[in-house]
């Protein structure tokens, strides 16, 4: 009897170990996937970018399965010769789904924390004279 409950502790302690390890073997099988997408992702919207210097211009935005998709913001140098080599920015969505990307002009996307109000309303509530001395480095006179 008791050596049938040693081989039953080592047998559960043996399947422990197995759920580790295969558990170990999926999280790394999941980082792995998620690491190939992100190269795809910017593959395929570099390629599909106007920008001959096409880059990412920051990291994924990953969005939720319901929606399934994720954004890349890309810039580069506008090749078209009227605008004198102008730096741009392009919108990528890619649909996880079928591995398409769509892509839109996105100058008018601001970049950085400095970009944005301290609250969304702060902006929406703001007069055009208060947002312009808000937007002035120069301290208010008392």
């Amino acid at each position: 009897m008791r050596h049938l409950l040693l081989t039953q502790r080592h047998a559960l302690g043996f399947s422990a170990i197995a759920i580790a390890l295969a558990s170990a073997a999926a999280h790394a099988s999941s980082d792995d996937a998620w690491e190939a997408q992100r190269q795809d992702l910017v593959a395929q919207c570099e390629d599909a970018s106007q920008f001959p210097d096409a880059a990412p211009a920051g990291e994924p935005v990953i969005f939720d399965d319901e929606a399934g998709m994720t954004a890349l913001l890309i810039q580069g140098h506008y090749p078209q010769a009227h605008m004198n080599g102008q730096a741009g920015q392009e919108l990528c969505l890619y649909l996880r789904a079928s591995q398409e990307v769509y892509i839109a002009d996105a100058d008018k996307l601001a970049i950085g924390s400095d970009a944005l109000p301290s609250t969304p309303t702060d902006a929406m509530n703001a007069s055009p004279d208060a947002a312009a001395a808000a937007s002035d480095d120069t301290p208010a006179s008392p």
